[in-house]
């Protein structure tokens, strides 16, 4: 799925926000405590991304490295099989 399922949106993307908007409306100072939770979510999200980003593309790598592994095993014992029946 590329797109973020609803139950994303209902139970993180809207509360959220909302938290956010009420966050920045109580604060009486010029926004700072907002803008400054604000900002460190974002930033603690883009380092979250960038580590599952780099992991997916690791096991991803690591699955075409299992696949071939199988398929050569596969393949050597279909060879003895054919091997052994062409023998008969």
């Amino acid at each position: 799925m590329i797109t973020p399922s609803i139950v994303f949106y209902i139970f993180f993307a809207i509360p959220y926000i909302a938290i956010m908007y009420w966050l920045v409306k109580q604060d009486k100072k010029k926004h700072a405590w907002g803008v400054t939770v604000i900002t460190a979510i974002a930033i603690a999200g883009f380092f979250v991304s960038q580590r599952a980003s780099r992991i997916a593309v690791q096991n991803y790598k690591q699955h075409q490295i299992d696949a071939r592994e199988l398929e050569r095993e596969a393949d050597s014992i279909l060879n003895t099989l054919n091997r052994d029946t062409t023998k008969k």
